[in-house]
């Protein structure tokens, strides 16, 4: 469908917004509210109305709609004091300044033959013959997506639905492959389905969990990660045992930093759906990460029983062994590379893995084998840049890091303030920030701050912080003595001692793991 908005055109299909032959960047939340306000066109849409079009949910809250219509505005170049495009209605919410041409056109016939479905064979075989049943798990999110049968529609609604349950499925055929560029699609692709099918349940649990995905490994933000929640919560409420939206909302709890919610989310799943594996090593992410390595292991073990799959259960039991120092983990490490080859946290993994040892070129080596967007992936670029700076390639790797985004400034920040420029050191690791610094679980923040911290030659500062991590379950020894920023601070007296109690961490859970007779057929490989 195409709109004409006085000097713009907006392409529903290709989810663009032209001034002339100019694209003006909205992104895809900012897209959809935009949309909304032109369907309903002349008439306004309160925030009730577009909670419900746009959120698929009841409430959000109205400070975050006001927002979005702020990144409208400014994207478009609008001005709330003189509208062009947008006007407040007082009481009423907004509406569309102006009319708007509507300009319908057919899709190519090579789209349906693409999936070799015929509009008049749809209607001969009815819904039931059409909708696929598939079953498929997604990596580290625990979902285990179904689709089913739903009840017979009126036959002027089957061309409609059949093509939605073909763009879900496509949309799902791209998030298997764990890229950039195909996470977009995917998004793009659920949320045309939405339009067209707002309550569409398959829809939306797809899209909590690609969301979720674009936000925690492809550099989306924080809006992505609460429609993510708003969305699994919303389904949860519709069907409270359904499993794949118990771990929709594990994903997303997750992503944004609450590690206990996203656990008890992720157990829950299972207990609904004792075949879901990938909540089982969703479960075992987090455990890892909190330093329980036996308990996560033992997730992983049983996930593996259970005859399903999780596309970072190899790498995450390599990543426990390496922790322990068992000889197994290279054996797990080879099996995650040739079960997911060219996967971008499995790659990343596996370069850090060399970064530990202390083989920068290995892992950029490693780094390499990434693909087409994925190449520029946050993460993969992060890791670039510090392989560059253990090399000694500083300027190299300032030019990295500044592409990898948010991801990259708290590596960008301790280079520039190890090279005499404390300015983004500083607004980084501000006294303002420390109240938000401690409430946040994640200890890897701690170990990013604490290089920070010691670039600016606060060492005091590093140590506290670094202690806090091991308080939070870091358990990683090797990255800390091969950081450039910390090899002083850990060669220190203070930095032994926090050493010798890290190791006696792992002594204990390397004990555990060693005397559980079901961990057995892992540790042996």
């Amino acid at each position: 469908m195409l709109y004409i908005l006085k000097d713009l055109t907006i392409d529903t299909d290709a989810r663009s917004v032209c001034r002339g032959d100019v694209v003006i960047k909205v992104p895809d939340l900012s897209f959809d509210v935009l949309i909304a306000l032109i369907e309903a066109a002349p008439a306004p849409m309160n925030n009730a109305d577009l909670c419900r079009k746009v959120w698929q949910v009841k409430y959000v809250n109205d400070e975050t709609i006001a927002q979005r219509l702020t990144l409208i505005r400014k994207a478009l170049g609008d001005n709330t004091k003189d509208p062009k495009y947008i006007r407040t209605v007082r009481g009423s919410g907004y509406a569309i300044v102006g009319s708007v041409i509507q300009k319908e056109y057919k899709a190519p016939p090579k789209t349906i033959k693409l999936y070799s479905i015929k509009p008049t064979l749809a209607i001969t075989l009815g819904l039931s013959a059409l909708l696929f049943i598939s079953v498929f798990h997604i990596g580290n999110s625990g979902f285990k997506f179904k689709t089913e049968p739903g009840n017979d529609p009126k036959q002027e609604d089957i061309q409609q639905k059949t093509t939605g349950a073909i763009q879900i499925k496509r949309a799902q055929e791209q998030l298997r492959l764990h890229q950039a560029t195909e996470t977009d699609r995917a998004i793009a692709m659920l949320r045309d389905v939405l339009r067209h099918d707002p309550k569409n349940f398959d829809a939306r649990l797809t899209l909590s969990f690609a969301l979720s995905t674009k936000a925690t490994k492809f550099g989306g933000d924080i809006d992505q990660k609460k429609e993510a929640e708003l969305i699994a919560l919303a389904l949860i409420n519709e069907q409270p045992n359904n499993s794949d939206a118990r771990s929709a909302l594990g994903y997303t709890l997750s992503s944004q930093g609450r590690p206990t919610e996203a656990l008890s989310a992720y157990q829950y799943a299972y207990q609904l759906d004792p075949e879901n594996a990938p909540a089982l090593s969703s479960a075992a992410y987090i455990l890892l990460l909190r330093g329980d390595l036996q308990q996560a292991l033992l997730l992983e073990a049983q996930a593996k029983k259970s005859g399903g799959t999780s596309r970072y259960s190899e790498i995450q039991i390599a990543q426990i062994l390496e922790l322990i120092g068992h000889s197994s983990a290279s054996t797990w490490r080879t099996r995650a590379l040739a079960f997911n080859p060219e996967q971008v946290v499995v790659l990343g993994e596996i370069a850090r893995h060399h970064l530990r040892q202390g083989n920068p070129n290995a892992a950029l080596d490693i780094l390499k084998q990434t693909k087409g967007a994925d190449q520029y992936a946050p993460n993969i670029l992060q890791l670039q840049g510090r392989a560059a700076i253990a090399l000694g390639k500083s300027e190299e790797a300032q030019t990295v890091l500044e592409k990898a985004g948010w991801i990259g400034q708290y590596e960008l920040a301790a280079l520039h303030a190890a090279m005499g420029d404390r300015s983004l050191a500083t607004e980084l690791l501000p006294p303002s920030k420390q109240t938000d610094i401690e409430s946040d679980p994640d200890p890897a923040l701690r170990v990013q701050l604490a290089e920070i911290a010691s670039a600016l030659n606060q060492e005091e500062k590093a140590l506290m912080l670094l202690i806090q991590a091991v308080n939070l379950g870091w358990r990683d020894i090797k990255w800390l003595k091969q950081s450039p920023y910390l090899k002083t601070l850990m060669a220190s007296k203070n930095g032994r001692s926090l050493e010798d109690r890290i190791k006696r961490e792992i002594e204990a859970q390397r004990q555990l793991i060693q005397n559980t007779k079901e961990l057995a057929f892992i540790i042996d490989s």
